[in-house]
């Protein structure tokens, strides 16, 4: 694309005139049941966190980031893959508090503070490129 940067995949979103907000979960669903079909998809409806200001503030053990790549000839699809794994979920309704291990019996939702943490930037052409843009965030409970 003519006039765009090659580095602009890895641009963060000017936010300085958002409206100022706390940092912490931002939940997504309007409400309580719905259909894994409706409203804006998180893997499993749940909350999302924009940045680690958000981790931290959220007390988050697990964060779930999705890898869009697709590096093969003729772009086989597969970046396509975190979103339609959002946007394909079966499980009605899909609330995580009513998952259940059905070997162990635990509620992995209720031992875990699991998010939603969006896709990780990644070069469109680059495999090398994009593993720098992906460092490990800090513990929020060390």
């Amino acid at each position: 694309m003519e006039g765009v940067p090659p580095d602009a995949w890895k641009w963060e979103v000017d936010r300085t005139s958002d409206p100022r907000r706390e940092p912490g979960p931002i939940n997504l669903q309007r409400y309580a049941f719905v259909p894994a079909y409706a409203g804006i998809a998180t893997l499993f409806g749940l909350p999302l966190r924009l940045n680690p200001d958000d981790l931290r503030a959220g007390h988050v053990d697990v964060a779930v980031v999705g890898a869009p790549v697709d590096m093969s000839t003729g772009h086989r699809g597969a970046a396509y893959g975190p979103r339609a794994i959002r946007a394909d979920e079966r499980i009605l309704p899909h609330t995580p508090q009513m998952l259940v291990n059905p070997s162990t019996r635990i509620k992995p939702f209720e031992e875990l503070t699991v998010v939603h943490y969006g896709d990780a930037a990644v070069a469109p052409f680059s495999i090398d490129n994009s593993m720098e843009p992906t460092p490990a965030e800090p513990s929020s409970r060390r």
